[in-house]
């Protein structure tokens, strides 16, 4: 049986949410280890450390600003808004695959469905943008028919 849209917008949410709250772990964990770090060197070996914990932390900041912003993109849909056409916010069933348009997350597993969960920008997005059900898209040579949008 495939899982609702309302599941699996709340599933997208959970897997932002874990990865944000281990980010930002991290984010901590480098943080608390740039303190020890300036209480404890000096000279050189203090400067390089401290530049290489400054690019962690920079690298650590652009990711946990991403996430924020797929959970943003995600928070503007609507799960239980019925979609007729393909576009932003609708979960896609076809003979080969299910897809949820909202965030670039990739593949995740939602009780035992395996969803494809893309932005509304790739290009799969817009091989079946405003294609509606019985419809029909190729993408990548592979031709996939529309059973469901919800």
């Amino acid at each position: 049986m495939v899982v609702s849209k309302p599941v699996v917008h709340k599933a997208c949410r959970d897997y932002l949410e874990k990865k944000i709250e281990a980010l930002q772990a991290e984010l901590d964990a480098v943080r608390d280890s740039a303190i020890a770090e300036t209480k404890s060197s000096m000279g050189d070996k203090y400067e390089t450390g401290r530049e290489m914990m400054m690019q962690e932390r920079n690298r650590l900041g652009k990711q946990l600003d991403l996430l924020t912003d797929q959970r943003a993109t995600l928070d503007a849909i609507d799960p239980e808004k019925k979609c007729s056409a393909v576009k932003h916010g609708c979960m896609v069933v076809t003979d080969k695959s299910i897809f949820f348009l909202g965030a670039a997350l990739g593949q995740i597993a939602v009780k035992g469905n395996q969803i494809f969960v893309i932005s509304g920008n790739a290009p799969i997005s817009k091989a079946m943008e405003g294609k509606t059900e019985g419809e029909s898209f190729t993408f990548n040579g592979v031709s996939h028919t529309i059973n469901r949008i919800s």
